[in-house]
């Protein structure tokens, strides 16, 4: 459910120009932002954050103290079209 409220976010990311130079997309979706989303405890949007990490499907990237982390967001299509690139 995370990641489809990430896709919904990257539409809007998308339109307002936050893009990395190498064509991802940047989102700014802080833990507290999952957990009222998701409505459910910190604890379960903190572990929704890993699990997306773990499979490859986002990368978060810490500011420091008191800023969210950037989130770049990959879409299993990259994924398929490098694996034919090699």
């Amino acid at each position: 459910m995370l990641y489809a409220l990430f896709l919904d976010r990257a539409g809007i990311s998308r339109k307002k120009g936050y893009i990395e130079t190498d064509g991802t997309i940047r989102l700014y979706f802080t833990v507290e932002d999952a957990k009222a989303k998701l409505r459910r405890s910190r604890q379960v949007a903190t572990r929704a954050f890993h699990e997306l990490e773990s499979c490859g499907l986002i990368v978060r990237r810490k500011q420091g103290l008191g800023r969210p982390a950037v989130i770049t967001l990959n879409l299993p299509a990259d994924k398929r079209r490098d694996a034919n690139d090699r």
